[in-house]
C-alpha cells in the first residue's frame, strides 16, 4: 500500500494551454525527465518535441533531462505549449499492398527483397544479429565450410545457424523464416538468453549488443577465414595476425579485430607514462550531450579517463588513455553507449541524442603515423590504377574515332618535360580570389606558406587561363575546414603540377618573343 500511494503521488495532472486550445487533465509523472512529456504533447498536438517550449515552470525553460519534480510543478498547474504542429502528410495516390494481402500466386513470385525472419517471443535482438552477420560473405562461406567436431554445443549452434543463413537465402522474401531450430540451440548453449519473464509471460527481452558479441565470440572461437573448398574449423594453435601482437588467426579477429596503440598517463602522481597494445572487436562510443557525427564518437572513443591500480601510489588512481588504431578491419563495429546512470534521480536512463553519420567514414586522422603511410601507399596505388584505365579508355575512344589525343592536354600533366622557372617574390598579404574569373586574371595567386612545402610552393602562376580542374585546386587551398589533410594534400599536389607546367610555358612564350 505505501508502494502504490507513492506512486500515486509521483502521477498528477496539469492543464495544458497551446494556442486555443486548452488541454485538461494531461497526465504528467513527476520523476519522469521532461523528454517523455514532451512525447505525450507530441501525440495530442502533433508538435514534435524538439520544437516544443514549455512555458510557466520558474527557472525558464526546462531542459530534457531534467525531471518535474525538481521544477517544482503541482497537481493542476496551468502550463502553456510554444510550437508549430508538422503538416500532416496526404496519403498516397495508390494505397499500398502489404505482402501478406497478397494471393498465393502473387507471393511465390521470386523477389530481390532480403528474406525476413519471425520474431517468436522477445527475439528482435537476435533476428537483427543474425541479419547483419549473413550479408557478410566471408562469414557466410566458413559456415558452409565447417564440420564441427560434434551436434551439439557451441557446434550444434554453428549448424543451426547455417542452416538458417542457407533458408534465408533461398527464401528470397517470398515468405518470413521462423528460427526455432536455431533460437532453441542458441539457448541451450547460452542460457543467459534463455531468463524467463516474471509470472510465465514467456522469455524476457535481451540486449541486441551483447547477443552480436555473443554470436561474434562463438565465431571466433570456432571458424577461421576458408580459402577455396577448404574446411574452415579452427585448429588448435592459432598465430597472430601480420604485424599484430593481440589478435589471432581466427574469424572474429579476421574480420572485426581492431588493434591499438594506447598511452596511458596517471593524473594523480609522477609517474612515468607507459605504452601498451590492446585488442577489441567495436569501438563502444559512449554518447554525450556533446556527440553529434560518428566521426566524433569514434573520435572521443579513442581518448577517455580510467580508474585503475597505480603500482607507484599503491591504490587506484585516475589514468588518462590515449589511443591510435594500428589496424583497420574489414568490417568495423561501433557501438552507441546510449544508456547512463544519472545520480539526481538514481536511475539508467536512455540518451536520446541523434547522432548522424556518413556514407564513407574516413578515418584517417585517427591511425598511428604507419598505418596512415600503409593506407596513402594504397591509395596511391589505386590513383595509378585509375589513371591508367582512364587513359586506356582515352586513346581506344581516340582510335575509335580517328582522331588523335589533345597534345595541349598531354602536355599540362608532362611536369618533367617542362622547362624549371625562377621563382618569384611572394604576393601581398590578403591577395586571394575563389572565381574562375580571377583564376585567368593578371594577377598572382599563390599556394598558402602553411601548406606543406613542395618544389613548386613559390612558384608564380602565369597569366592564362586554367582549367576548371586547376581552379578547384586552387579554391580547395584555401577550404581547411571542408577538406581533410589528405584531401588538400592531393589538391596541392595536382595544383603544383598544373602551376609549374603553366609557369613553364609562360617563360617559353616570353623567350620566344
Amino acid at each position: 500500500s505505501r508502494r502504490r500511494a507513492q506512486v500515486a503521488m509521483s502521477n498528477i495532472t496539469v492543464t495544458v494551454k497551446w494556442g486555443k486550445q486548452k488541454l485538461e487533465a494531461v497526465p504528467l509523472q513527476l520523476d519522469a525527465p521532461v523528454i517523455e512529456f514532451k512525447a505525450v504533447l507530441q501525440s495530442l498536438t502533433g508538435v514534435p518535441a524538439e520544437r516544443q517550449k514549455i512555458m510557466g515552470v520558474k527557472g525558464g525553460l526546462p531542459k530534457d533531462d531534467a525531471t518535474w519534480e525538481g521544477l517544482g510543478v503541482k497537481q493542476g498547474q496551468a502550463l502553456m505549449l510554444m510550437g508549430t504542429a508538422e503538416k500532416v502528410p496526404e496519403p498516397p495516390p495508390d494505397a499500398p499492398v502489404f505482402m501478406e494481402d497478397l494471393p498465393p500466386e502473387e507471393r511465390a513470385k521470386p523477389s530481390d527483397n532480403p528474406a525476413g525472419l519471425s520474431n517468436l517471443g522477445n527475439t528482435c535482438y537476435l533476428n537483427s544479429s543474425i541479419q547483419c552477420l549473413r550479408m557478410i560473405p566471408e562469414v557466410a562461406t566458413a559456415l558452409q565450410n565447417f564440420a564441427g567436431s560434434s551436434a551439439g554445443g557451441s557446434s550444434g549452434v554453428l549448424f543451426a545457424m547455417r542452416e538458417l543463413v542457407t533458408e534465408l537465402e533461398r527464401s528470397r522474401a517470398v515468405e518470413e523464416v521462423r528460427p526455432f531450430k536455431f533460437v532453441g540451440a542458441f539457448r541451450s548453449a547460452f542460457p543467459m538468453f534463455a531468463q524467463q519473464a516474471e509470472g510465465g509471460r514467456g522469455f524476457m527481452q535481451q540486449d541486441a549488443e551483447e547477443c552480436w558479441s555473443t554470436l561474434v565470440t562463438l565465431l571466433a572461437q570456432n571458424l577461421k577465414l576458408a580459402s577455396g573448398g577448404e574446411r574452415s574449423d579452427l585448429p588448435p594453435s592459432q598465430p597472430t595476425l601480420p604485424h599484430m601482437e593481440m589478435l589471432k588467426s581466427n574469424l572474429g579477429d579476421e574480420l572485426f579485430g581492431i588493434e591499438l596503440r594506447c598511452k596511458y598517463k596517471c593524473l594523480e602522481g609522477d609517474e612515468e607514462p607507459y605504452t601498451a597494445r590492446e585488442s577489441v572487436r567495436k569501438l563502444s562510443c559512449h554518447i554525450t550531450d556533446k556527440t553529434a557525427h560518428l566521426y566524433n564518437a569514434v573520435e572521443g572513443a579513442l581518448t577517455e579517463t580510467i580508474e585503475k591500480k597505480s603500482h607507484t601510489l599503491d591504490r587506484e588512481a585516475q589514468y588518462e588513455k590515449k589511443c591510435e588504431l594500428l589496424r583497420l578491419p574489414p568490417y568495423m563495429v561501433v557501438q552507441f553507449v546510449r544508456f547512463a546512470w544519472r545520480k539526481d534521480t538514481a536511475k539508467r536512463a536512455k540518451i536520446l541524442r541523434p547522432i548522424s553519420f556518413p556514407d564513407v567514414l574516413d578515418v584517417r586522422n585517427l591511425c598511428a603515423p604507419e598505418l596512415q603511410a600503409c593506407i596513402a601507399q594504397h591509395n596511391n596505388k589505386l590513383e595509378a590504377e585509375a589513371e591508367a584505365k582512364a587513359e586506356a579508355a582515352k586513346a581506344a575512344k581516340a582510335e575509335a574515332e580517328g582522331t588523335k589525343p589533345d597534345a595541349q592536354t598531354d602536355a599540362s600533366m608532362d611536369v618533367d618535360a617542362a622547362p624549371a622557372a625562377a621563382p618569384a617574390a611572394p604576393a601581398a598579404a590578403g591577395e586571394e580570389n575563389d572565381d574562375d574569373a580571377d583564376d585567368a586574371s593578371e594577377d598572382a595567386e599563390w599556394i598558402d606558406e602553411a601548406d606543406p612545402p613542395c618544389r613548386c610552393n613559390r612558384m608564380r602562376a602565369a597569366p592564362v587561363i586554367s582549367s576548371a580542374a586547376s581552379s578547384f585546386c586552387l579554391r580547395a587551398l584555401r577550404s581547411r575546414t571542408a577538406l581533410t589533410r589528405s584531401h588538400r594534400a592531393h589538391a596541392m599536389r595536382d595544383a603544383c603540377m598544373r602551376r609549374a607546367w603553366l609557369c613553364s610555358s609562360s617563360t617559353a612564350r616570353r623567350t620566344a618573343k
